[in-house]
């Protein structure tokens, strides 16, 4: 995200005009609102400017399906500027790197659907995740070898 002017939470409250004032003078047409003692800091911008934006993660989103839908651009247009955009994916297999492609266009275009972006960026960071996987050959090997037998009880997972 882009550098966003930053006022406190108290100023929202005390001095919303001033406030607003700022946001309507500000380049982004946003501003960061910063809570104290909390880790969340909040975004506030205008209708237009949120609709705006989900306006052209819309249309990404067709120019890439449109894209994916097409053999010769797909592997022409997508697939090659893909290593521009994630390098990782250069430790994919070829046939994986389509995948991820098709994936994550039709991760996009639910997730502008339903106006959520978590999905995608969980779908990006199993992606990356395989790549270490292939890029790291004693692992790799791990990963590959036969497993015989059982080896018992997984312990609970601890939250940190």
């Amino acid at each position: 995200m882009a550098e966003l002017q930053e006022v406190n939470f108290s100023d929202l409250l005390q001095r919303p005009n001033e406030t607003v004032e700022k946001l309507k003078a500000s380049r982004n047409r946003a501003l960061r609102i910063h809570r104290r003692g909390s880790e969340d800091d909040l975004v506030l911008t205008t209708v237009a400017q949120s609709t705006e934006e989900h306006e052209v993660v819309d249309l990404a989103v067709r120019v890439l399906r449109a894209v994916m839908s097409d053999p010769v651009l797909r592997s022409h247009t997508l697939l090659d500027i893909l290593p521009r955009i994630f390098p990782w994916v250069q430790f994919l297999p070829p046939e994986d790197r389509t995948v991820f492609a098709q994936e994550l266009v039709d991760g996009m275009e639910a997730g502008a659907d339903l106006g959520v972006t978590a999905p995608v960026l969980t779908l990006i960071q199993q992606w990356r995740n395989t790549a270490e996987i292939w890029a790291d050959p004693e692992l790799l090997a791990i990963l590959r070898s036969p497993r015989k037998g059982d080896f018992g009880p997984v312990p609970k997972p601890t939250v940190e």
